[in-house]
């Protein structure tokens, strides 16, 4: 019993410390950043295939220091479905790079309603999810904001780890 119980206490204490993924959940979204490891990757390589990808995506570049981050807004159209409405969402993510890894960091999120009347865009707060959530469940009409958030950001990291990770033609 003992020895099952340790090996569950070193499964969760991993699993903790080591996500890998964003999630969603009455905490606001977590991690606040994720670190991948690219092999045998020096951080100029980091950097410059970063701004490939960046190019290949809807994302600009708003702030950079060459070969040390990039910081990129992005949009997503419709991206969250509220009954009958949608949303659109803009990203702020920053791109730190070191020999072999990067971190992948969210700074903020705005959204707006998708309507022929320009409301603007509204902050999100990252560190609250509580309104989202009754009882420790997720509200019904508000399951897209807690599926479709973390589902974009993960997309964009696995893409970005993919192209970092691709070898040249």
């Amino acid at each position: 019993m003992k020895p099952t119980l340790a090996f569950l206490v070193l499964v969760f204490t991993t699993i903790a410390y080591c996500q890998d993924a964003f999630v969603f959940n009455e905490n606001g979204i977590t991690p606040g950043h994720i670190i991948s490891k690219v092999d045998s990757a020096p951080k100029a390589a980091l950097y410059s295939k970063t701004l490939q990808w960046i190019k290949n995506t809807d994302a600009v570049v708003d702030v950079y220091a060459e070969n040390d981050f990039i910081q990129l807004i992005g949009t997503t159209t419709n991206a969250i479905n509220e009954g009958k409405r949608y949303f659109h969402m803009k990203y702020v993510i920053k791109i730190s790079f070191e020999n072999e890894t990067y971190k992948f960091e969210l700074l903020e999120i705005q959204l707006k309603a998708n309507s022929k009347y320009d409301m603007g865009w509204m902050d999100f707060n990252l560190k609250d999810g509580s309104p989202f959530f009754k009882k420790g469940k997720v509200i019904k009409k508000l399951r897209s904001y807690v599926i479709d958030i973390p589902k974009i950001l993960n997309e964009l990291n696995t893409n970005l780890y993919n192209h970092l990770i691709a070898e040249e033609d």
